[in-house]
């Protein structure tokens, strides 16, 4: 029998190549107000919710003099008109994993800190959201990853408990979270190169989502 029922896509970084634009934008944005960011930087923050994102922020720079609620939203406001002027970038092997799923009835949810006027539209924009059971987004929950909370509402949503839950994730924030959460959880990389808390936390690491098909291949059967 199953022990893994339901799989939990995190989005940027999972199913979208958005992490890089982001780290790009905030890199490129804060140059512009006479401040260093680089992807190291970022890569410290990302996976959290815009205000998880400024709070972390401002304890790395430890500046008062910066605005990071202003440059966030100046930030936002052009990756959103750079990302609804073409195609958005999807990851290797969403589509693949998706049809594995489906045809092995798994249900499908999707937990991601990015709110959800803007992550719905993106999902249904490059056909992935029909394909899901329930979403949950960053602006439907109080707390933050690595707070758990985003993940177990996803796995209420469909019924689920967390260890029958598969949770895919690439940042630090939310392998911690579902860890916290006790979810199963198996690290996708992009940005971030898995850390020791990452590999302690999570059952399998792969650069891609045939990783994860061939994980339950031989794991859940």
């Amino acid at each position: 029998m199953k022990k893994i029922k339901g799989v939990i896509f995190d989005v940027d970084g999972v199913i979208f190549d958005t992490e890089r634009i982001s780290s790009e934008f905030w890199t490129k944005t804060m140059k512009k107000h006479g401040y260093h960011m680089d992807n190291e930087i970022y890569s410290q923050v990302m996976g959290r919710n815009a205000e998880g994102v400024i709070s972390g922020l401002e304890e790395i720079y430890k500046d008062p003099n910066i605005d990071f609620r202003a440059i966030s939203k100046e930030k936002v406001a052009d990756m959103v008109e750079y990302l609804d002027t073409g195609d958005i970038p999807v990851k290797t092997g969403v589509f693949e994993i998706i049809d594995y799923l489906e045809k092995n009835d798994y249900k499908r949810a999707v937990a991601t800190s990015t709110r959800k006027e803007r992550a719905k539209k993106r999902l249904e924009k490059e056909g992935i959201y029909k394909h899901m059971h329930a979403f949950m987004y960053g602006d439907e929950v109080t707390h933050s990853k690595p707070n758990p909370e985003i993940f177990l509402r996803a796995a209420e949503k469909i019924n689920l408990k967390p260890e029958e839950c598969l949770v895919i994730e690439d940042s630090p924030a939310g392998v911690e979270a579902a860890s916290r959460g006790g979810f199963v959880c198996i690290n996708v990389v992009d940005m971030k190169q898995p850390t020791e808390e990452m590999k302690r936390d999570t059952v399998a690491i792969y650069d891609d989502l045939f990783g994860v098909i061939d994980w339950l291949e031989e794991n859940n059967k």
